[in-house]
């Protein structure tokens, strides 16, 4: 199951970068002479700011960062479990599951980064740092939202207290009720003798 998924959003990405399709053609830049009004050079070269050997030792602290997000993450997992609070713990092992992605999509970078300093390829090495830089940007954000999944412990503010106060213009009978039939006591007529 992680295997499908790590494969699928290794797809996902790929699909995404290859589908960029090629960089714009660079604009020329205006002759010196005769410049259009407003016309300027916008052409811009990207270049690493890191050197091959601060970009690897920034991809291990990546690493270590995200290693230790997911280690909280698990943390909070097991909490949850102790707790029995299976709001929180469904929140926070779906974060889990997305953190292990994404860390395995570090390493597979950080190797592609570490070939590309070997073969001297610049581009390729600032491919990878930037998917390496975006990785561990997902995984702190995944750390967060695991650290805000609530659970009922959260939401739960106490019992229900009600109070009542009756108001002393309120008869004391009760409306519902119809009232009883009265009891008509009767004395009989008096009884004729002649029978």
């Amino acid at each position: 199951m992680v295997n499908a998924k790590v494969l699928l959003t290794t797809m996902f990405v790929a699909s995404t970068v290859f589908a960029q399709g090629p960089a714009p053609a660079p604009i020329a830049p205006p002759s010196a002479g005769g410049a259009a009004p407003g016309a300027a050079d916008v052409s811009v070269k990207q270049r690493p700011t890191l050197t091959s050997e601060e970009m690897i030792n920034q991809s291990r602290d990546y690493a270590k960062s995200m290693n230790d997000t997911l280690k909280r993450i698990q943390t909070l997992q097991d909490q949850a479990k102790r707790e029995k609070d299976i709001i929180r713990l469904n929140c926070v092992t779906d974060k889990v599951v997305q953190v292990r992605v994404n860390i395995s999509i570090a390493e597979q970078s950080m190797a592609a980064l570490q070939e590309a300093v070997t073969r001297n390829d610049e581009g390729e090495r600032t491919h990878e740092f930037t998917r390496l830089t975006i990785v561990n940007q997902k995984v702190l954000v995944l750390g967060a939202e695991a650290e805000n999944c609530i659970g009922e412990d959260l939401s739960f503010v106490g019992a229900t207290k009600v109070d009542i106060e009756i108001d002393p213009n309120i008869p004391t009978y009760d409306p519902t009720q119809p009232p009883a039939p009265g009891v008509d006591i009767e004395r009989p007529g008096e009884a004729s003798r002649m029978l």
